[in-house]
C-alpha cells in the first residue's frame, strides 16, 4: 500500500466519523487541520458528504413512501365497509390518488432532509473559499506583498511591514492590525497571529471570535481586547472591555483563563499567567492624522491697515503686537516708524536699548504679530522673514533683525550685528536670552553696508535656526544655537523684528520691504 493510499484512507476514516457524529476533541482538530491547509481534502469531503446526504435521503423518502402506503392501504379497507360499492374506475382512481400522496410525502421528506443536510454539509465545505471579510481602512502601510490584498478570502493572510491595517469581518468583528505584522485569516470568526500586534472589537452578534497564535488562542466573550505576539510566539493580551478565555496550545484539556476589563495575560511555555496591564501597547482604531497647513500673515507694507500698531502719520502698519516688556513709553503713533506705500516699505529707526541686560527697553522698538493669532498653541513648528535692503551703517554694537519669545526676558534674536572697530561691517549672529543677560552667542561671516538681505528665523521639530541670505551676492549662511529650552513650555509666543543702536545715541533708519510670519498648524 502506499503512502497516498494510506492517508486517504486516514482520510475516510475521519470523514466516516464526522458524519457519523463520533470524533474527539483531538481528531476533530486533526481534521480541521487538514482541511484548512488541503485543498483536495476539502474537495473529497464536499464529495463525501454530498455521497452521504444523497444516500440519506434516498433511504428516508423510501421509509416515507413505505409508511404512506401503509396508511392508505389501512384506510381502503373500513372505507369499503363503510361507503357505497365503488365501480371499478374509482377503484382505480383511489389507488392512484393514494400513490400521488405518497409520492408528494416523499417529496416533502426529500425537500426537508436536502435542506437541512445542505446547511449542515455543504455550507462548511464551501465557506473555506468564501470571503471572510474586507479592507475597511489603511494608513502609512507597506504591505509585504508589495500591494493591498484583494479578497479577503479564508485561507489568505495579510502581511504588512509597517502602518495600520483595518479589518471588518462578515460577522461584525473588527481587527485593527499594526506593522509589522503576520495574519492568517481562518475564517470568519476565526484569524491566526503568527506575529506583530492587533485590536479586536466584537460585537455581541459575533462572539466566539477567535484569535490563534503560536501559543495558543483567545476566545471573545463580548469584548475589545488587544493581542501582541512577538518573535518566538510568546502571545501577550490585554482587555480593554469585556471578557475574554485565554488558552494555552499545549494542552487542549486545560481549562482557560478569563481576564476582564484592564486585565492582561501571557501565554508562553505552555502556560497562561496574569501580568501586568499596558493598554499604551495597542491601537484601538485608525485616527486620521491632523491636516497641518501653513497659517500666515504676510505684508507688503503697500498701504495702510486697521487694527494694528500705527506710524508717525496714524497709518497701520499691519504688525500687531510688541514683545512684552518693551515698547511701553512709545506714543500710539510711533515716531520711529514710517509707512511708504508708494515704495512699499516700512522705516524703522533704531532706539538706544538692548535686550541684553534689558537696557531702556520701554522705548526698545520690538515690534511684530502674536504667534496665536495664526493657531500656535506650543508644539507647533513656525518662522518669521523680512527682507532688509540696502541694509544701513549703523554704529558700536548697533544691531537689527528678527526675534522670537514670550516677553523681552525670555527671547532668542539674529540678524546683523554691526563690528565693534571696523564701521560699516557686520557680523551675522543668533544669540539665547533666557533671564535678560544675552548666552551662547554665534557669530560667523561678514557683510557690508548697502548690501540687500533676505533673514529668516525659524524652529522646526524645536530647533532653531536663522538664515541670511545674502541678495546682493547671491550667498546664503545659516546658523544654528544651543537649543532654548525655556521657550518651550510657551503656550503664547511672540515674533518680530527689531533695530537698536545699543551702546551709541546715532540712530539710524533701517527699511523693512516685506514681512511673513507663519504657522504650520493642524485643523481642529
Amino acid at each position: 500500500m502506499t503512502d497516498s493510499e494510506s492517508n486517504d484512507e486516514a482520510l475516510d476514516a475521519l470523514f466516516d466519523d464526522y458524519v457519523n457524529g463520533q470524533l474527539d476533541e483531538t481528531r476533530a482538530r486533526a481534521l480541521e487541520t487538514r482541511l484548512q491547509a488541503d485543498a483536495d481534502a476539502r474537495r473529497a469531503f464536499v464529495r463525501y458528504t454530498r455521497l452521504n446526504t444523497d444516500l440519506l435521503l434516498e433511504l428516508r423518502a423510501r421509509q416515507a413512501s413505505g409508511r404512506a402506503l401503509e396508511l392508505i392501504g389501512q384506510q381502503l379497507p373500513s372505507a369499503a365497509a363503510t361507503s357505497p360499492a365503488l365501480r371499478p374506475s374509482d377503484r382505480v382512481t383511489r389507488v392512484r390518488l393514494a400513490r400521488r400522496l405518497a409520492s408528494m410525502l416523499a417529496v416533502g421528506a426529500v425537500l426537508v432532509l436536502v435542506v437541512w443536510a445542505g446547511w449542515r454539509l455543504i455550507r462548511p465545505a464551501a465557506g473555506a473559499d468564501e470571503t471572510v471579510g474586507w479592507l475597511a481602512n489603511a494608513q502609512n502601510c507597506t504591505w509585504a506583498d508589495g500591494e493591498p490584498p484583494g479578497e479577503l478570502r479564508a485561507g489568505g493572510a495579510l502581511r504588512i511591514d509597517r502602518g495600520l491595517a483595518e479589518v471588518r469581518f462578515r460577522c461584525g468583528a473588527r481587527l485593527v492590525l499594526e506593522g509589522p505584522a503576520q495574519v492568517e485569516l481562518v475564517s470568519d470568526r476565526s484569524v491566526r497571529l503568527l506575529h506583530g500586534k492587533l485590536t479586536a472589537r466584537v460585537p455581541p452578534e459575533a462572539v466566539g471570535f477567535e484569535v490563534l497564535s503560536p501559543q495558543g488562542k483567545v476566545i471573545d466573550l463580548g469584548t475589545e481586547f488587544g493581542v501582541s505576539v512577538a518573535d518566538n510566539g510568546v502571545t501577550d493580551v490585554y482587555v480593554f472591555q469585556g471578557q475574554v478565555e485565554a488558552f494555552s496550545s499545549t494542552d487542549p484539556r486545560a481549562a482557560g483563563v478569563s481576564l476582564t476589563e484592564r486585565q492582561a495575560a501571557r501565554i508562553a511555555a505552555g502556560k497562561v499567567t496574569t501580568t501586568d496591564p499596558e493598554p499604551g501597547r495597542f491601537v484601538r482604531a485608525i485616527v486620521a492624522p491632523p491636516v497641518v497647513a501653513p497659517r500666515r500673515i504676510k505684508l507688503a507694507f503697500d498701504g495702510p491697515l486697521p487694527g494694528c500698531l500705527r506710524d508717525r502719520a496714524g497709518s497701520g502698519t499691519g504688525l500687531t503686537h510688541r514683545l512684552p516688556g518693551t515698547g511701553e513709553w512709545l506714543a500710539a503713533d510711533d515716531e520711529n516708524l514710517y509707512l511708504v506705500p508708494d515704495k512699499k516699505q516700512l522705516e524703522l529707526t533704531t532706539t538706544n536699548s538692548d535686550l541684553n541686560t534689558q537696557y531702556r527697553l520701554r522705548r526698545g522698538e520690538y515690534l511684530g504679530v502674536r504667534l496665536s493669532d495664526l493657531g500656535f498653541t506650543g508644539p507647533e513648528d513656525f518662522e518669521v522673514m523680512a527682507t532688509f535692503p540696502a541694509i544701513p551703517a549703523l554704529q558700536h554694537i548697533g544691531q537689527f533683525g528678527l526675534y522670537a519669545g514670550a516677553r523681552s526676558d525670555r527671547a532668542i534674536r539674529g540678524g546683523l550685528l554691526a563690528q565693534e572697530d571696523r564701521a560699516g561691517l557686520y557680523t551675522q549672529f543668533l544669540v539665547n536670552n533666557a533671564d535678560g543677560t544675552d548666552t551662547d552667542t554665534h557669530k560667523v561671516g561678514l557683510l557690508t553696508t548697502g548690501t540687500d538681505l533676505r533673514v529668516t528665523l525659524r524652529r522646526v521639530a524645536g530647533k532653531y535656526s536663522l538664515t541670511v541670505e545674502n541678495l546682493t551676492s547671491g550667498g546664503t549662511s545659516t546658523l544654528a544655537i544651543r537649543h532654548p529650552a525655556y521657550l518651550d513650555a510657551e503656550p503664547e509666543l511672540y515674533v518680530g523684528l527689531f533695530g537698536a543702536n545699543t551702546q551709541s545715541n546715532v540712530r539710524q533708519t533701517v527699511i523693512v520691504r516685506e514681512f511673513q510670519a507663519t504657522v504650520w498648524a493642524a485643523d481642529r
